[in-house]
């Protein structure tokens, strides 16, 4: 069999390569593949990181649901706004 350098002088330009040059090429290259076997084994787990920093907990959230009959909780009004609902109901409006 040829050796690579050998096969590129035999197909150099210029050159006529024989039909035995030709023969000798293709018997160099592999052919297919067969068919792909079974799967390998999986590998183990690797073992579990430290769980990070959860970070300090943040503001609580408005008033809601108190959660227990699912109904909402009495509204929250700050006192300008209990100011202006009497003034409204004063003025008769």
């Amino acid at each position: 069999m040829a050796t690579k350098e050998e096969l590129k002088e035999m197909f150099s330009t210029g050159k006529k390569p024989t039909g035995e040059d030709f023969a000798e090429l293709i018997d160099g290259v592999e052919g297919p593949q067969g068919e792909q076997g079974p799967q390998g084994q999986r590998g183990t787990k690797g073992d579990k990181g430290d769980k990070g920093d959860t970070g300090e907990q943040g503001p609580q959230g408005p008033a809601g649901s108190d959660g227990a009959d699912g109904q909402d909780a009495e509204p929250q009004f700050t006192e300008e706004q209990v100011a202006a609902l009497l003034a409204l109901i004063e003025d008769g409006e």
